[in-house]
């Protein structure tokens, strides 16, 4: 939660955002930093679900991601050193998005707030790739929001030019220049969230009347 705190402060810096705004977490880490913003600055959340596509031989290596509608938004690079083909592609993508619509159900049963002409911002625990961030961004900006930004507490400097490149605009609190960046690292408590837990912070989110969820709830 103090990641969340520390990004809060600086998006209140860079964006200045307030109650037309929303913020879009990504389930399940981005969650608890999304909540903790949205407390801090008054701005609505809610989440958007997306899945990393990882490589065959090593899921957490990822070479892209996939967003709600099934579009894919690819690491040209790492398909080109991995040798990928678009049979593989197909299948590993059509496998997240079975895992991505099982979130759903979970996490937005009641489908995605409207966003037409706002600005939003699509916040995760981290960035090593950058690509669900990406793909989160571009399936909010398809549903008709003004400006979509992305945020996270830390990510590679490499990451955050990349960010800065395919968003509307990029807030990281802490941006690293280490070799073998891993996210993790940065965490005093990096453990994987549950569901329940996910759905904790959502229901107090809630409760606090800062949780947007489904087209008729703005």
């Amino acid at each position: 939660e103090e990641a969340g705190t520390l990004l809060a402060k600086a998006l209140k810096d860079e964006l200045g955002l307030g109650e037309e705004d929303i913020i879009f977490a990504i389930p399940r880490g981005g969650v608890p930093v999304a909540y903790m913003v949205s407390s801090e600055l008054g701005v609505p959340m809610s989440v958007v679900v997306v899945r990393k596509l990882g490589l065959p031989w090593n899921e957490e290596a990822g070479f892209g991601a996939i967003d709600p509608d099934g579009t894919l938004y690819l690491d040209e690079k790492a398909v080109a050193l991995a040798k990928l083909n678009r049979r593989t592609i197909e299948k590993i993508a059509s496998k997240e998005l079975k895992k991505l619509e099982e979130r759903e159900r979970k996490f937005a049963p009641g489908g995605y707030p409207r966003v037409e002409g706002k600005r939003a911002v699509i916040v995760d625990d981290g960035a090593a790739t950058g690509y669900t961030l990406i793909a989160g961004a571009g399936f909010i900006k398809k549903r008709g929001a003004r400006k979509v930004f992305s945020a996270v507490p830390v990510c590679p400097e490499d990451t955050a030019a990349r960010l800065e490149e395919r968003t509307d605009g990029f807030v990281c609190y802490y941006s690293s220049s280490e070799p073998n960046f891993a996210v993790g690292s940065f965490y005093r408590d990096f453990h994987q969230l549950s569901d329940e837990e996910v759905l904790e912070y959502i229901n107090r989110a809630k409760e606090r009347g800062i949780y947007y969820e489904g087209p008729d709830d703005r």
